[in-house]
C-alpha cells in the first residue's frame, strides 16, 4: 500500500504545484485528480480486504470495479464538463495523468499481494 500513498502525494503534489502556477487552472486541474484518487483509495482498500479474506476472491472483485469504474467515471467527467463548466483541457489532462499513476500503482500494489 506504500507505493499507493507514494503516487497520491506525488499527484496530489503535482497538481497542486500546477494550481499554484496557474491558478485559473486550479479548480480543473484539483477536481481532475480528486475522483482518481478517491476511486483508486477505495479500490485498494477493497482487494486488500478481498485478498485476506480469500485471494481468490480479488479477480471476480476486480472485474466489479472495472465496471464501476467506467461508468462512475463516465458520469464523473460528463459533469465536471457540462455541469461545472471547468477548463476541459485541464481537467482532462489532470484526470487522465492521475488516472494512469493510480492504475500503475494498484497494479504495482497486486504484484506485491501475489508475490508474497
Amino acid at each position: 500500500m506504500r507505493t499507493a500513498w507514494i503516487t497520491g502525494a506525488l499527484v496530489v503534489g503535482a497538481g497542486a504545484v500546477v494550481a499554484l502556477a496557474v491558478p485559473a487552472a486550479a479548480p480543473a486541474v484539483l477536481i481532475g485528480i480528486a475522483g482518481p484518487l478517491v476511486v483508486a483509495t477505495g479500490s485498494l482498500v477493497a482487494m486488500d480486504r478481498a485478498y485476506r479474506r480469500s485471494p481468490e476472491l480479488v479477480s471476480g472483485l476486480m472485474l466489479r470495479l472495472f465496471l464501476g469504474k467506467i461508468v462512475a467515471f463516465g458520469l464523473y467527467v460528463a459533469l465536471a464538463i457540462a455541469i461545472l463548466s471547468l477548463d476541459p483541457i485541464w481537467f482532462i489532462g489532470s484526470f487522465t495523468v492521475s488516472f494512469v499513476a493510480f492504475h500503475l500503482a494498484e497494479a504495482m500494489h497486486l504484484q506485491r499481494l501475489y508475490s508474497n
